[in-house]
């Protein structure tokens, strides 16, 4: 009994279709004697005012027809069955039944049947069109099974899967059609989870050919170089490497290293035309005959890890540059001693270039004992902080050091520079200088000594000569004539001169020698002590001194006698050298600069010619004649010599004709 829906043609063939039975699923049973070989089949199928797409497969290839059909006011059952086999084994009455119903079909329906065959592998298919694959059964495995998908197409595209149905004869052929399709897909699924990891990886996957063209790309290429997949697809890869020969020498890297590369890298071009860096993993990929069909992999953009790779060059090469420009010797090394950088006075040092030093313990390049030490140092800066300053001497050379902490990525100290400057020259000059103001010194120490004993011994012989010169003025004075009185005038006057050169010559030798401790007192009560010693010569001239009597008052350290001396011979010039057309005024004040007191004695009177600035402190230099103006011309001298004692300094500003103003500043108390 045949099922309803259902005819026999030929023994062989049972076949039924029609509108109604494809809208509730298309059946198609292929039965009877079991064919010896497979046959291809194309089958078509006209329905009133439908479209339908239809496939047919074999083990090897997949046969689709694509029917197209206008709207008729009837429905048309019809099939079309067509047998191409290697051994015609379809008896004729088959073969004239299908031309007639093709021919019949074709009447019915003029100009209105379009048909595109396309053929080609099963699996091609499958992954081009994404639907389930059907199983199909060669001859000799039992009945033979086709099954039918029936899809609707709208306006060329898929819209939807209208039915599909298989009938089986035998249960060992339907356990094996089961785990078929189940293998089948599970492979569907990984394709298409390999499709979606593709599709969603930010890197470029990629496939060529053996000739360079484009076989599949990744949907990541736009977003990274700037093209669609379908402006690549089918292209020389070739085209988008920014060096023509890149390619070329890609292969031939992979060549050279076993047929693969790992992060290989080059340029390749973008789309609006500008260069990108990138970096491939790729191999050649074979067949199953172990055939080398081309080439696949990996592409990673770049382009922002070599911009900041340059980057960090430049900046390397700066900072060498100012490494190198410095006349210090600079070292980076990590507190294990790994040098990172050396400047080129560092490496002459050690004897060898900088890219030598680079890479070197630095530990290892001193003795045991100084390396011991150095590390305790770089150890301490390293936990406290804190830079070292040290200085070091390694045979001849005196090394001024300096060790400072560096911070490194994750905030602590992982890291020190060293500083180091050859202070040999100002060190062996530091000692020379020492030398030579001992040397000096000890000459001043004679000097002073001489100058007191010779001082101290003068006087006796001196006020011997003006004992005799006395007692020969009294005895004599009725016997010499008016010039013998007078030579013996001279001869007086020359005595207590020269006894008064040597009391000055006493007090200059006694300023270092015999001074008082220098200890912190108020000036201006050495300045008033001076002036009650003035208070006669004050009188005489009829002069006005002047200083501040409220403010702060100038604590200074010093020696009370001797800034009495100093203030004593800074006022008493003001008043000896006086202007004869108008009253003598003299003007004491002070101010504080920074940690000195400065202090000025300016006064109206005769000025001094600025070519004598210098030469007035100069021990018994005079300006004026002794007739003029009286004095020894060590005054000024012993003004110098104070000061300097106090570790001050002492100048003057004049203006010849209106006065001069004498200036000297001592350290704060």
């Amino acid at each position: 009994m045949v099922p309803p829906g259902l005819a026999v043609i030929g023994g062989n063939l049972l076949v039924v279709l029609s509108a109604t039975a494809a809208h509730a699923g298309a059946t198609m049973l292929v039965g009877g004697r079991r064919p010896r070989f497979l046959y291809e089949a194309t089958i078509l199928a006209y329905l009133a005012g439908e479209s339908y797409f239809f496939y047919v497969v074999n083990d090897i290839n997949i046969r689709i027809a694509v029917v197209s059909l206008v709207r008729v006011p009837v429905f048309v059952h019809a099939a079309l069955i067509l047998f191409r086999h290697r051994r015609s084994e379809c008896n004729a009455g088959l073969t004239l039944l299908t031309v007639i119903l093709g021919l019949w079909a074709l009447l019915l329906v003029p100009r209105s049947i379009g048909a595109l065959m396309v053929e080609g592998p099963i699996r091609e298919f499958v992954s081009l069109v994404g639907i389930q694959a059907f199983y199909f059964a060669a001859a000799g495995l039992g009945n033979v099974v086709i099954a039918v998908a029936l899809i609707q197409i709208d306006l060329g595209r898929l819209a939807k899967v209208l039915g599909s149905a298989v009938t089986l004869k035998d249960e060992a052929l339907e356990t094996q059609i089961a785990h078929q399709v189940a293998i089948q897909a599970s492979l569907r699924q990984s394709e298409a989870d390999l499709l979606s990891i593709l599709d969603n990886m930010t890197d470029i996957f990629y496939r060529t050919d053996e000739d360079g063209r484009v076989l599949m790309i990744s949907h990541s290429v736009e977003p990274l170089l700037g093209y669609r997949v379908d402006q690549i697809i089918g292209n020389d890869a070739g085209d988008y490497h920014w060096d023509e020969d890149n390619r070329a020498r890609l292969i031939q890297a992979m060549e050279e290293r076993g047929g693969s590369v790992s992060d290989y890298e080059f340029q390749m071009r973008h789309r609006d035309g500008h260069s990108v860096w990138v970096s491939t993993s790729s191999r050649f990929y074979v067949d199953g005959a172990h055939q080398r069909r081309g080439i696949e992999g990996i592409v990673r953009v770049i382009d922002e890890r070599k911009h900041t790779e340059q980057t960090i060059r430049e900046s390397q090469s700066l900072i060498q540059a100012m490494l190198d420009a410095s006349s210090d010797a600079i070292m980076l090394f990590k507190p294990d001693g790994l040098l990172l950088a050396v400047n080129g006075v560092m490496a002459e040092r050690f004897g060898r270039n900088a890219g030598e030093l680079t890479g070197l313990c630095l530990w290892d390049m001193f003795p045991a004992d100084i390396a011991r030490a150095r590390q305790e140092a770089v150890a301490r800066v390293v936990e406290t902080g804190q830079a070292i300053h040290y200085l070091d001497r390694r045979g001849e050379l005196y090394l001024d050091n300096s060790i400072y902490p560096v911070v490194g990525a994750e905030g602590r100290y992982d890291k020190v520079a060293v500083y180091s400057r050859d202070i040999t020259a100002e060190k062996l000059a530091e000692i020379r200088i020492a030398t030579y103001l001992e040397e000096l010194e000890r000459s001043n120490s004679e000097l002073e000594q001489f100058a007191y004993v010779a001082s101290h011994d003068l006087r006796e012989p001196l006020r011997m000569i003006s004992s005799y010169l006395a007692l020969i003025e009294r005895r004599y004075t009725g016997v010499l004539d008016k010039d013998g009185l007078e030579f013996l005038q001279y001869a007086r006057e020359g005595a207590t001169r020269m006894d008064h050169l040597v009391l000055d010559l006493l007090d200059f030798s006694r300023i270092q020698r015999r001074g008082e401790p220098i200890i912190a007192m108020l000036a201006p009560e050495a300045l008033r002590q001076a002036l009650r010693h003035l208070a006669p010569a004050i009188a005489e001239a009829g002069a006005e001194v002047l200083f501040p009597e409220e403010g702060e008052a100038p604590r200074i350290m010093g020696d009370p006698d001797q800034m009495t001396r100093l203030f004593q011979n800074l006022v008493g010039n003001a008043i000896k050298y006086r202007s004869a057309d108008r009253p003598v005024r003299v003007n004491v004040s002070w101010s504080r600069q920074g940690a000195e007191w400065e202090f000025h004695i300016s006064d109206n009177g005769i000025g001094i010619e600025p070519q004598y600035f210098e030469r007035i402190f100069g021990i018994f230099q005079r300006l004026h004649t002794r007739d003029k103006y009286e004095g020894t011309g060590i005054g000024l001298a012993i003004c110098r010599k104070i000061v300097e004692r106090h570790s001050g300094r002492i100048w003057l500003e004049s203006v010849p004709g209106q006065g001069t103003v004498f200036s000297f500043a001592l350290p704060a108390a």
